[in-house]
């Protein structure tokens, strides 16, 4: 979307950033955000915001639930086997490293995506290189040694899996309802502004 595309006056013609008083990377955020998730009105910002928040809250917390009642509080585990070769944590020590990992990729990655920042993108790729790790070492460990047994191995990259897929999906849910509270703010501060789906204006433009 081009900035005339995008921004109109309530009478529909054209306004500048500087005659809004605007700054040109808050108008690229809002158009990206706006786009990535077809959004442009504020009643469904406020729907689908508290929609993501929603969801991505209670993926989270029965990720964490998942994590204290067959992990943290499993007693068929035995932590002192199978300790992990990357900062030699136990089981229980990897499967929290595992949800904090995926979160922050979660967060790093879509702000980075939206940012247009390169550092945040790369820290989001170790993250989740560190988390694919933590999952498959287990599994990779009982084929590799006698240190677990094949059922073991199996049984703890699954959870683990588990809890990190969960903590990436929700996380990302609640990046987006971060963005659309921002996103809402920002548009509610420059009510001059309105966001418009690039087909909608290119019709207007046709029919005038």
């Amino acid at each position: 979307m081009s900035e005339s595309e995008s921004i109109h006056s309530s009478g529909g013609s054209s306004s500048s950033t500087t005659d809004l008083g605007v700054s040109e990377a808050s108008l690229e955020l809002a158009e990206r955000v706006a786009l990535r998730l077809d959004i442009y009105d504020k009643p469904a910002i406020f729907n689908m915001l508290s929609s993501r928040a929603k969801r991505g809250a209670g993926i989270v917390t029965v990720s964490i639930l998942f994590w204290w009642l067959l992990i943290g509080n499993s007693s068929s585990d035995d932590l002192s086997i199978g300790v992990s070769e990357f900062f030699d944590l136990d089981y229980n020590e990897v499967a929290l490293a595992v949800m904090v990992l995926a979160f922050l990729h979660s967060a790093f990655g879509d702000f980075g995506r939206e940012m247009g920042s390169l550092v945040p993108s790369l820290i989001s790729g170790f993250m989740i290189i560190m988390v694919l790790l933590y999952v498959g070492e287990p599994l990779v460990t009982a084929f590799m040694s006698d240190s677990l047994e094949v059922n073991t191995g199996l049984w703890r990259s699954l959870r683990l899996a588990l809890v990190g897929a969960g903590t990436v999906y929700g996380g990302h849910l609640i990046v987006d309802a971060y963005l659309l509270l921002w996103l809402r703010r920002f548009l509610e501060a420059n009510e001059d502004i309105v966001l418009t789906p690039p087909g909608e204006h290119e019709e207007s433009i046709t029919t005038e």
